[in-house]
């Protein structure tokens, strides 16, 4: 892993921060305790990680569909990757986008959009103006999002709170703002941060941590604590596994989410544009793509489908972002 400099409880720390996440007043006094250091010492080390990159915030992911926003993966054929990845950055809210290993479509972006319809016509527009081919494809059912990274097995492995509302309420639907929730993206690095967020909102700490576990109970908020670069930690290999199920997706589905801890995204799609017949969706990420290879066997061994492939990254045209 590429913690070089660091000390050796950083990684204790990190996957505490990922995967035990203190939902309390003061999350990162209980990590230190756990770790055996003091609160400062913490906090010193994960602003560091910020500041180098490796720690992109610690919070919660904010349902985009609580506000109506809608995302999509899009495919597209092209010659020219880094023209329309810039035209559709232009016109969408573009969340990710990729080079990855497929002989037709090599251009993988993620975007948002305030309905499927709109989506879908921003992209013909773009491949009108600049002749490209694409699918797009919008997510039907999320059966989980959680990506975090196990320091210590050098592959993807979700978090304890990855399954994603299909329908949630507005934060104001639960009398708190949008505001605030989108403020729960990202807690203060110093100590007792919800009283430090509470006060732009005229809330005491553990108001706002009683916010947090209502909203993320309603599907709101998901997967608290450590967002982390896993480029910078070396998970290098970003593969997305694409399934064509041999009967209901919803079966190919739930087999990856009850077989496969290792999936960070489990996504069932449809598709508009053209001929494609893969409709269940995952990710992996992993140190090498020898550690991909367990889970190729299981899937071809034990999933309830007809064919898959594996679309492995080649270049990250938007890294660093903070999801």
């Amino acid at each position: 892993m590429m913690l070089e400099g660091f000390p050796s409880w950083v990684v204790d720390a990190l996957m505490e921060l990922q995967y035990r996440f203190p939902l309390v007043e003061d999350p990162y006094a209980v990590v230190a305790e756990r770790v055996g250091v003091d609160e400062g010492e913490l906090l010193e080390a994960l602003k560091r990680l910020k500041g180098e990159g490796i720690l992109k915030r610690v919070g919660f992911y904010f349902n985009p569909r609580s506000v109506g926003r809608v995302a999509a993966l899009i495919a597209f054929e092209t010659n020219n990757i880094e023209r329309v990845a810039e035209h559709v950055s232009r016109v969408l809210e573009v969340t990710h986008s990729y080079e990855r290993s497929h002989p037709r479509y090599r251009l993988w972006v993620v975007a948002r959009g305030s309905s499927v319809e709109e989506i879908v016509s921003r992209v013909r527009e773009v491949c009108e103006k600049l002749g490209c081919s694409w699918l797009v494809l919008p997510g039907k059912k999320v059966y989980r999002l959680s990506v975090k990274y196990d320091l210590r097995s050098g592959i993807s492995r979700a978090g304890p709170y990855s399954s994603v509302a299909e329908n949630p309420p507005s934060p104001e639907d639960l009398g708190y703002s949008t505001k605030l929730a989108k403020a729960l993206r990202s807690l203060p690095l110093e100590p007792n941060p919800f009283d430090v967020l509470g006060k732009q909102f005229s809330m005491s700490g553990s108001e706002v941590v009683e916010a947090a576990k209502k909203m993320l109970e309603a599907g709101i908020l998901g997967d608290p604590g450590a967002a982390l670069d896993g480029h910078k930690l070396g998970f290098t290999v970003n593969a997305m596994f694409v399934l064509e199920p041999a009967d209901e997706c919803s079966k190919a589905c739930r087999w990856v989410v009850d077989s496969l801890p290792e999936a960070t995204h489990v996504v069932e799609r449809s598709v508009v544009g053209g001929e494609w017949p893969y409709t269940c969706y995952f990710m992996v990420h992993a140190v090498s793509e020898t550690k991909l290879e367990p889970i190729r066997k299981r899937v071809e061994e034990k999933a309830p489908i007809r064919r898959f492939d594996v679309l492995v990254s080649l270049r990250d045209l938007k890294p660093g972002i903070v999801r």
